[in-house]
């Protein structure tokens, strides 16, 4: 179970990866995704497309129920964030479509995230708990603000931005290590064993979705180290912001439960997108 220690710590942990996401982007970044906007848009498709109807098929074809059906959904309809950045850096693919569509898909989330909860809570017709669209939407609203300060650091002095970032690196790794020992450790039991249809399921959705990204950048004409930053993008969500969602508009009591898919997917998507990445340094045709 997580503490309000842990609880606050988190909260903490996550405003400054988010400030530190915000100094890596410029206006330019979206101006880049403007001019050139083919590589986004599919982007886009890919991660607020393909991903919650996947994770859709696997609610149903693993007979996911209650809090862990909807950790994954809230999974699913995230947007991307910075571990997509840094495999795709890793994997030689285009690093500038990557932190474009992370900084485009943040944005759209605001109005995506709580549409998409909306249209596939259909499936969740067995989840007690009601899901608070209008209190996601405003949450995510307020994680722009941490960004935007970010940016506005950037624009100040590129110099102290820099170190803003690398701060925001360092804290968004010290949030896996606080999840890890807290929230994991508390369930241990549960992650590995009761839980190997949540693990498959996660398994699928993150394979899936960097598959069809890339298959998608490919029918769309894009080039190779496109199709690898498409592919990375779509399937490795933003965990520390559904994790956020989460201690901000659900209930307390539900909290703890709701959380272990979210942690669960970010390992998994974590390794598939390593597996990905080794595969694309390989093979980068």
């Amino acid at each position: 179970m997580l503490s309000e220690l842990d609880k606050a710590l988190i909260a903490a942990l996550t405003l400054v990866l988010m400030v530190g996401m915000g100094a890596s982007l410029t206006p330019s970044d979206y101006a880049r995704a403007l001019r050139r906007p083919r590589g986004v848009l599919v982007g886009l498709l890919s991660q607020f497309g393909w991903m919650p109807l996947l994770a859709h098929f696997a609610i149903q074809g693993f007979g996911l129920r209650g809090t862990d059906a909807l950790g994954l959904l809230l999974m699913a309809c995230t947007s991307g964030g910075n571990a997509s950045n840094m495999l795709t850096y890793f994997s030689r693919a285009d690093l500038a479509l990557s932190v474009s569509m992370t900084a485009i898909s943040t944005l759209a989330s605001v109005i995506l995230m709580p549409a998409l909860l909306y249209v596939y809570a259909e499936s969740l017709s067995d989840t007690p708990m009601q899901i608070p669209y209008l209190a996601v939407m405003g949450t995510l609203a307020l994680m722009l603000l941490p960004i935007a300060a970010g940016m506005w650091i950037r624009h100040r002095s590129p110099v102290t931005a820099s170190k803003v970032e690398r701060i925001g690196a360092i804290s968004g790794a010290l949030l896996l290590v606080v999840l890890l020992v807290t929230s994991v450790a508390d369930q241990i039991s549960l992650v590995l064993t009761a839980e190997d249809s949540s693990l498959l399921a996660c398994v699928f959705v993150a394979a899936s979705g960097m598959a069809l990204g890339y298959l998608a950048a490919r029918l769309a004409g894009l080039g190779s180290r496109q199709r690898r930053a498409v592919s990375l993008e779509t399937g490795v969500q933003n965990a520390p912001l559904a994790i956020a969602v989460i201690l901000a508009t659900f209930p307390q009591a539900d909290q703890d439960a709701l959380l272990k898919l979210p942690f669960l997917y970010a390992m998994t998507a974590l390794c598939v997108g390593t597996g990905a990445t080794m595969l694309y340094r390989r093979f980068p045709g």
